[in-house]
């Protein structure tokens, strides 16, 4: 056997071996650098919010949405449901609850990228060896590093939605996390015109009765607070912090950052974020109504619609786009496979890892060197960013641009895919994964080898 074939057989066998080196080698580093700055990496800003919003459910006194927190002066910007979810949060201590909120994340992220390889069909015994080595890699990513800088809970989310839609289609309340999400935070309620729009009725039924079951606990628990946030309270971007900075990655944050106005003019954004948010959505349906046996198409479908749900909230910060662990599992899977994309899926999963990669760099905010993204590297704070030009300007705006791109390349390769397929003389071009191990492939008695 040629020596290049012996050395491709044992590599599966040095995976875990490998895995486990990369993972334990990345987080040591992490933690090693937080421990020499805390105040900086593990500021937990946000965290101080959520457990300060269930203190005030726990006092009664209808203190949640006029009290804030710290120097800060951070007030609660969550729906009423959260503040429910955040009550056990007042009786931990802060010292144990800082810790909690760091080990949570760091499971969290290796967490939602094993549901994600399960979700291509990678098989158990590899799924976490490669959950282990994506969670080294994206946990330098500036998403993942914001969302625990700030403690946030934008992994949590992730993971609810993934283990709720990763099940077999037709399980009893699959959708139901997805309403769950949506009565968190706002941003995750896009995927529920995405299950109708895929002909998933009864999960997006699921995910509908889910949130509004969250909303009439709310309201019979809190109907003050519930009434004065759905009346108009959650409209208010002025209470979640200066919009036009580069860490907000969105088509508003875009406009605002072009026409150098906070906010940009309205009938300009809702034309804009409009025309994204419809094509965002017929294409992610146009993508998950494939084969339904086909885990990747579904994955695919979420992480576009996702994606668009990015784009055209009125505020994306970095930390929301976690979206990437699923993302870039899928463009590796993509590349690792046979197939026409397998090129261009490996360059756009390099250019994911190049484009939201954190390193070290001074943040105008902080005293000392954290791990920052390149949106970081332009002028800001103080009206700074009301002024960038040229590469500066481009900088800044790189999430949004990258989504916007993304959105256009998978839109044309699909159409160009399918008018290939239409085509008699051309060979059908697919993005289906190979047969499962044991069905014999079209026109052979032969069980199609295993996959990984």
């Amino acid at each position: 056997m040629p020596e290049t074939s012996r050395r491709i057989q044992r590599f599966p066998g040095r995976l875990p071996v490998l895995a486990a080196a990369l993972i334990a080698g990345s987080v040591t580093a992490y933690v090693a650098l937080a421990l020499s700055r805390p105040a900086a990496m593990w500021w937990l800003g946000d965290l101080r919010v959520y457990q300060a919003g269930g203190r005030a459910i726990l006092d009664g006194r209808g203190r949640l949405y006029s009290m804030s927190v710290g120097m800060a002066h951070l007030p609660f910007t969550y729906t009423p449901c959260a503040a429910l979810l955040f009550t056990p949060l007042a009786w931990l201590p802060w010292g144990v609850l800082r810790w909690v909120s760091v080990a949570g994340n760091l499971v969290l992220l290796t967490l939602a990228a094993h549901l994600a390889w399960g979700m291509v069909g990678v098989r158990r015994p590899r799924r976490l060896p490669a959950a282990a080595i994506t969670a080294a890699v994206l946990l330098w990513s500036e998403p993942v590093q914001e969302t625990l800088r700030f403690g946030q809970i934008n992994l949590l989310l992730l993971v609810v939605i993934l283990a709720d839609l990763s099940r077999a289609p037709g399980t009893r309340l699959r959708g139901c996390g997805v309403g769950l999400a949506a009565g968190l935070k706002l941003t995750p309620a896009i995927l529920i015109p995405y299950l109708f729009l895929t002909g998933r009725v009864r999960e997006g039924r699921n995910a509908v009765l889910a949130l509004g079951a969250g909303l009439f606990v709310a309201f019979a628990v809190l109907p003050r607070e519930s009434l004065r946030y759905w009346g108009g309270l959650f409209l208010d971007d002025t209470r979640v912090g200066p919009v036009q900075l580069p860490g907000n990655q969105s088509l508003r944050g875009i406009l605002i950052r072009l026409t150098h106005e906070a906010p940009p003019p309205g009938p300009l954004w809702f034309a804009i974020a409009g025309a994204v948010g419809a094509g965002g959505l017929a294409l992610a349906a146009v993508i998950g109504r494939g084969r339904p046996n086909d885990p990747r198409r579904d994955l695919a479908g979420l992480c576009v619609t996702a994606l668009t749900g990015l784009l055209v909230s009125p505020i994306s910060w970095t930390h929301h786009w976690v979206w990437i662990v699923p993302g870039g599992v899928l463009l590796v899977d993509v590349a690792r496979r046979a197939g026409p994309f397998r090129i261009r899926a490996g360059l756009a999963a390099l250019a994911l890892v190049a484009l939201t990669a954190a390193v070290p760099g001074r943040r105008v905010e902080l005293p000392v060197p954290v791990p920052t993204g390149l949106i970081w590297q332009v002028p800001y704070r103080d009206g700074r960013e009301l002024r960038l030009a040229g590469w500066d300007l481009v900088l800044a705006d790189a999430y949004t641009l990258a989504g916007l791109a993304a959105l256009l390349t998978i839109a044309v390769g699909l159409a160009a895919s399918r008018r290939k397929c239409a085509s008699p003389s051309a060979e059908a071009v697919t993005l289906d994964p190979p047969e499962p191990v044991g069905r014999p492939s079209p026109g052979s008695s032969t069980p199609t080898p295993a996959g990984v």
